[in-house]
């Protein structure tokens, strides 16, 4: 008898444990909520127009999200980019298309946008003027 219950107990911490492992694994792999999703290049533009930039013609490249932003410039990107809702650690390693645009409207005649799309997911934008290497928020 006593050896059943111990059975029983052993197989039911099991089962615990491969439901809490379980569980935690959805969570890893369920996408962010807040995702912004812009499936082409003329979402990509409303979505900073509707922001209040002024743009020219953008260009746009092929490029890859890095894996990790362990310098202090990466850092500070990545804190311009928690600062806006996006976590763009969630498409570390994944390629993107990068669009940059001219800003004609910014603080100076040197400012460029710049938005990471990785799929249709906005993974980073930023607002950073060339001559200086200041990047801003783009909300």
């Amino acid at each position: 008898m006593q050896r059943t219950k111990k059975r029983f107990l052993r197989t039911m911490i099991l089962c615990l444990l491969l439901l809490l492992l379980a569980a935690v694994w959805l969570m890893r792999k369920q996408p962010q909520q807040d995702a912004v999703i812009l499936p082409d290049a003329a979402a990509a533009e409303a979505w900073l127009t509707l922001r209040g930039w002024q743009l020219g013609e953008p260009s746009v490249r092929d490029t890859q999200i890095p894996d990790a932003w362990s310098t202090a410039a990466g850092q500070r990107w990545l804190t311009v980019q928690h600062q806006q809702g996006l976590s763009p650690e969630q498409y570390a390693g994944q390629c993107a298309k990068q669009y940059l645009y001219p800003v004609e409207n910014g603080i100076s005649p040197h400012c460029k946008a710049e938005l990471l799309i990785a799929g249709d997911a906005l993974a980073g934008a930023q607002i950073y003027d060339e001559e200086t290497q200041l990047i801003y928020p783009v909300r």
